[in-house]
């Protein structure tokens, strides 16, 4: 039940705070469910008056009848009005608060775990639910201001009327059977309708284009969408057939009390203890009841709806509010590097497995030192750049810088301090020049910082072949944009790894995969020389790379190997080892020969 109050008072909380004054406003709509069990009183009332010729009478039930019009009037044009523009602004408030979340979390655990990624999946599928969590609250009071204001008539007719609502009031135990059939096929359709998802993005995705035609993949991934979305429709709509059938024994059983119901009334009538407008009364009611009951139960069935999106949010919330409480540290970084970077006995798996990525592996990597880490695919290597930049936090074991435990520096100071160009690059499609600037945002429009940039990772040349050169839209989905080679939007993501002028740190994690071995190592001899040139703030250059020409001329190798660091050297004494590196060297060189 406290889970339930949480996920109440976020909905409100949200509410209120994005628009106060509609948030109000909302608040008049339950009068209008008082509309029909007034409406039909007061309509008795009149009956009776124009039977008994009572002026009294006649101007009471005119009066009412126009009061309750008007109240009608109020919540349908007026309070539903506010209601929708909130929601407008109410799903825009929680859209912005998941990517506020997702994207401020210090890690990444949660993009590239699977459970996770179905929790985020059902809660991108509730955005649009949680848009409509004010409409729910109110629906469900209006509901349950309707439900009340029609007991008190039919208690006002007679006290035996009042039997009936034990006709509708199995509403309730169906209401929550088919919530939980609803949960737990929303839970069954999480995994197979991302794998839809994902494939939907393959059919429209402009990088995967070229494949699908090439191999013929289109029905292929047509077909495998069309199933991963029949998987993820099937608990729905067995849910749903479930719900039907329900649905139709419960309106059998009130036909049946609604049945009962108003014969009785006719029968008290025709003994003359009912009156006319009782029974005009009684029959408007009667009928009201099933509603006014499955009202509550379906309100409260779609605010289940609505609390399960927002626990699902309030996960989200909890789980970046543990993940902070674990400590981004709190010491400054340091301003310059002089011992250099330390890994202590460092083990690492992925949390909910027992697979090590890395395991126990303790190394140095010197102030002011170009670093090259080499080896297979899936060695290790990448999750070594990853638990530098604190993407991830050991899972034994430490990192020291300057002797202090990275795990104790401020997270946003330490970051500030970084710089990377990766494989997997972002394509920020902006200006050009912005592209670049966004590598050091307080010189996000500094013109004169971009193009040393790009001049410093060779990449000069990209500006030069665009029609409006810095002030180029990249991107050819939008207006005048222009889109670029993947080699080309490499060489902006290196340009936008070198605007910070001094970072303790660098990574470049096959940087350069997508242009020829050339390109690259004279791109690489640029990075080195500004490596050697940054020594007197210590820096270290992290690069990975497959080239093993490129990364022969680095002052430290480490070979990495089955989630070790088997070897390390320089390149000359790791080939008079004549280990894992030199074999791997020489297969590369024969095969350029």
């Amino acid at each position: 039940m406290r889970e339930r109050w949480r996920e109440i008072s976020l909905l409100v909380r949200t509410a209120v705070r994005t628009d106060p004054w509609r948030s109000l406003g909302t608040t008049l709509e339950p009068l209008g469910a008082l509309m029909y069990p007034l409406f039909g009183w007061f309509l008795g009332v009149l009956a009776d008056g124009v039977l008994d010729r009572d002026g009294a009478q006649l101007v009471a039930g005119s009066i009412g009848l126009l009061v309750t019009i008007g109240l009608r009037y109020v919540s349908s044009y007026v309070a539903t009005g506010i209601r929708v523009r909130l929601s407008e602004r109410v799903g825009f408030a929680f859209d912005r608060e998941i990517s506020r979340l997702s994207s401020e979390l210090p890690g990444i655990e949660h993009h590239e775990r699977g459970d996770y990624q179905d929790r985020i999946e059902l809660l991108r599928q509730s955005q649009g639910v949680l848009g409509q969590s004010l409409n729910s609250l109110v629906t469900t009071t209006t509901a349950l201001v309707g439900a009340l204001g029609t007991g008190v008539v039919l208690l006002m007719l007679h006290p035996f009327i009042l039997l009936l609502v034990l006709f509708a009031l199995p509403a309730f135990p169906i209401a929550s059977l088919q919530q939980r059939w609803h949960a737990a096929a929303e839970a069954e359709s999480a995994t197979p309708g991302r794998l839809a998802r994902h494939l939907r993005g393959l059919a429209v995705d402009q990088a995967a284009a070229p494949e699908l035609r090439v191999f013929g993949l289109q029905r292929e991934v047509l077909g495998r969408m069309n199933s991963a979305w029949a998987d993820a429709r099937r608990p729905i709509h067995r849910a749903q057939v479930k719900e039907t059938f329900t649905g139709g024994l419960r309106s059998l059983l009130f036909a049946v009390g609604f049945a009962l119901a108003v014969g009785f009334v006719l029968w008290q009538a025709s003994r003359g203890a009912a009156r006319p407008g009782e029974v005009i009364t009684a029959v408007i009611v009667c009928e009201r009841v099933q509603n006014q009951v499955l009202g509550p139960a379906y309100s409260v069935a779609g605010l289940g709806r609505v609390l399960r999106a927002a626990g699902r949010l309030l996960w989200l919330q909890d789980y970046a509010a543990k993940v902070m409480a674990g400590g981004t540290g709190t010491l400054p970084a340091p301003a310059r590097l002089d011992e250099g970077i330390r890994f202590e006995h460092v083990s690492f798996r992925y949390p909910g497995t027992d697979t090590w990525i890395l395991r126990d592996v303790s190394i140095h990597l010197p102030a002011g030192s170009v670093v090259a880490l080499v080896g297979e695919n899936g060695a290790g290597k990448t999750t070594l750049v990853k638990l530098l930049s604190r993407m991830y936090e050991p899972t034994e074991g430490r990192i020291l810088v300057e002797g202090l435990d990275l795990a104790r520096i401020d997270l946003a100071q330490w970051r500030a301090r970084l710089s990377a160009a990766f494989q997997d690059f972002a394509r920020f499609e902006l200006l050009a020049r912005h592209a670049v600037g966004v590598g050091d945002l307080p010189r996000y429009d500094d013109a004169g910082a971009v193009h040393d940039a790009l001049e410093r990772a060779g990449a000069s040349d990209v500006l030069e072949r665009l029609d409006n050169g810095a002030d180029t839209q990249l991107g050819s989905s939008w207006p005048g944009g222009t889109d670029l080679s993947t080699g080309q939007w490499q060489k902006v993501a290196l340009g936008r790894s070198s605007m910070r002028s001094e970072p303790l740190v660098l990574f470049l994690d096959e940087p350069t995969a997508s242009l020829d071995a050339p390109t690259e190592h004279a791109l690489f001899g640029r990075f080195s020389a500004a490596s050697q040139a940054g020594t007197a703030h210590g820096a270290i250059t992290v690069l990975v790379s497959h080239r093993f020409s490129t990364v022969r001329s680095a002052d430290l190798i480490l070979v990495v190997d089955d989630a070790r660091v088997s070897e390390w050297g320089s390149h000359d004494e790791l080939m008079k080892r004549s280990g894992l590196y030199a074999e791997l060297y020489t297969l590369q060189a024969d095969a350029y020969r």
